[in-house]
């Protein structure tokens, strides 16, 4: 899928973070092959006439319009279109997609229903098609020409398209669970997803226990008996393990991958990262690639 050809004015954030096209009925079929690589992409197609197949993970499914399919960005996957098929494919950027949800009041729901793959199809999807169209629409628009307040607008839309989701793929049970907030496992499951949303944003263990309901020491007493250790060790231990990722994925400075990490000091990014695992980032880094270079090409490695 290409990227939108007039991306000027609009912030390169959202330029590369955000890709829309609109297909038309044609006299030829589509496809796209999805391949994920260093940086995930969530996809959504929304199609609105004729039929189509998509298949991931050994799973296959033939689509009927109306259909709404989401793809979170931890899948690879094959999706096609009849050539009489008309509709939306959008991909967004897994990092800029915890952005856009992590703020809402509903962040922990949203990013539980993101995170796994959604097919909505026959009498579910009709009330909330024309809304779904017209925000697929609008990103298209607006990645095509983009006027002021550009990514906002598209930001915008990517939320209410989550919100749509989650109601179109919610139970029953999730339904109900919105006004539990538990205690136990329940209240620790919901810290979790809440630490994925926000480990990089330098939130203190004060302000988790806030948005939870709770209070600091209550959260801290269930993290202890559930998982043998404080909320802040659970934050750290997110932390070091995104920037083991990416230090061993990506040929980025060590400052900039701490910087996005929301470490502003490098020497104290150094500093948190020797903590953990006994060597500096870059010491990190070149013992794991000095590891791989010795025990050779992996077939795991393979696309």
């Amino acid at each position: 899928m290409s990227v939108s050809p007039a991306l000027n004015g609009l912030p390169v954030s959202i330029a590369l973070a955000v890709r829309a096209e609109a297909f038309s009925a044609s006299l030829a079929a589509r496809s796209w092959v999805i391949r994920q690589k260093s940086e995930r992409r969530a996809h959504l197609l929304l199609l609105q006439s004729d039929r189509g197949r998509a298949s991931w993970h050994g799973t296959g499914v033939a689509l009927e319009a109306p259909a709404l399919l989401w793809l979170p960005g931890s899948i690879d996957a094959t999706v096609g279109v009849g050539p009489g098929a008309h509709g939306f494919l959008l991909s967004v950027e897994d990092d800029f997609l915890i952005k856009i949800v992590a703020g809402n009041a509903e962040a922990l729901h949203l990013r539980r229903t993101t995170e796994r793959v959604a097919l909505i199809a026959g009498e579910a999807l009709p009330p909330s098609l024309d809304t779904i169209a017209e925000s697929c629409r609008a990103i298209v628009a607006e990645l095509r020409a983009p006027g002021f307040g550009g990514a906002t607008l598209i930001s915008s839309h990517l939320l209410l398209l989550c919100l749509q989701l989650w109601r179109l793929s919610a139970s029953h049970d999730e339904r109900h669970e919105m006004a539990a907030r538990g205690g136990g496992p329940a209240l620790v499951g919901n810290f979790l997803q809440m630490v994925e949303l926000h480990y990089r944003d330098g939130w203190p263990v004060a302000r988790y226990a806030d948005a939870l309901g709770v209070t600091s020491d209550k959260l801290h007493a269930h993290c202890q008996r559930e998982k043998n250790c404080g909320p802040r060790a659970i934050i750290h231990e997110r932390l070091v393990r995104e920037a083991c990722t990416r230090l061993q994925q990506l040929d980025l400075p060590v400052e900039q991958i701490g910087y996005g990490l929301g470490f502003r000091d490098p020497a104290y990014f150094s500093r948190f990262f020797r903590k953990y695992r006994g060597a500096s980032p870059g010491n990190y880094r070149r013992q794991i690639r000095l590891e791989h270079a010795r025990s050779g090409p992996s077939y795991a490695a393979w696309p």
